[in-house]
């Protein structure tokens, strides 16, 4: 085989590995319940494999995705590491520990009990921590393939940042203000930091602060959007003249979120308006 033939190979055997995902118990819409150690997709149907009657050997078979109550899928073992790097406001290592998960297992994520919903929803907050504005838009389309509630204001509010990344930002404000401010899910808070970052742009300095207090006020345990929120906050009360509101949220990001991308930065800044 050609050097060129064997690295084709490769790669199609690790486009196949990518779309595998452990599993142990599928159970279809009509009750019967198959057990399989791993599953892939194939267009609409879902690959498993089952042991024959005897336990003397194994046979792929393809389940219709319509037929899929539910599958038991493990739970990813950075899922845990992740919320708790994201109740600290560690975007990065957020991002670290997603990234390969979320890539690999996308072929499933519409799939009944698929952890991967929950792994892009961190994955999302944290790019829009990190200023990825058009990685966060990109993964908000993703999620907007899945049919939930959640997962389609998720991707209004993250591809709100696509806008915000080419400064279209009459579109961020028109788009941002057709998702509820107060009383919504971690969608509205999302929002809230595009829709500050634009105003932000705009120098509509007092709008752009009551997008950013909005986060800070009404949505604390949104802890990845903290940091961002308090740096905006910042940039806004400078705009404004008021160098000591906007030393304090410098201050209370170094204090608060000291894990987070915007501390070091928040850091020298504080100390530039404490001691003009």
């Amino acid at each position: 085989m050609s050097l060129r033939l064997q690295r084709t190979a490769l790669t199609m055997l690790a486009f196949s590995l990518a779309a595998i995902a452990c599993a142990e118990e599928i159970t279809t819409t009509d009750g019967q319940i198959y057990n399989s150690s791993t599953l892939r997709r194939s267009q609409d149907m879902i690959m498993v494999k089952v042991t024959m009657e005897g336990g003397t050997s194994t046979v792929e078979m393809g389940l219709p995705l319509a037929r899929i109550a539910k599958v038991n899928f493990a739970e990813p073992p950075e899922l845990a590491k992740a919320i708790a790097a994201a109740s600290k406001g560690n975007a990065s290592e957020v991002l670290s520990l997603t990234e390969d998960y979320v890539s690999k297992q996308g072929d499933l994520k519409d799939v009944s009990g698929s952890w991967w919903l929950e792994m892009a929803r961190l994955r999302l907050l944290a790019l829009a921590a990190s200023g990825k504005e058009s990685e966060c838009a990109d993964l908000a389309r993703q999620i907007g393939a899945i049919k939930s509630s959640s997962a389609e204001s998720l991707s209004k509010a993250g591809t709100l940042f696509a806008p915000l990344a080419t400064s279209d930002l009459t579109t961020v404000a028109l788009e941002a203000k057709a998702l509820p401010r107060l009383g919504g899910d971690q969608s509205s808070p999302l929002a809230q930091l595009a829709l500050g970052k634009a105003l932000l742009q705009k120098k509509d300095y007092p709008a752009a602060l009551r997008a950013f207090l909005t986060i800070k006020v009404f949505y604390p345990s949104v802890a990845l959007l903290q940091p961002p929120a308090l740096a905006g906050a910042a940039e806004a009360y400078v705009g404004l003249k008021d160098e000591k509101r906007a030393a304090q949220s410098y201050a209370d990001i170094v204090r608060d979120w000291p894990d987070s991308t915007q501390a070091s930065v928040a850091k020298k800044k504080a100390e530039i308006l404490s001691h003009p």
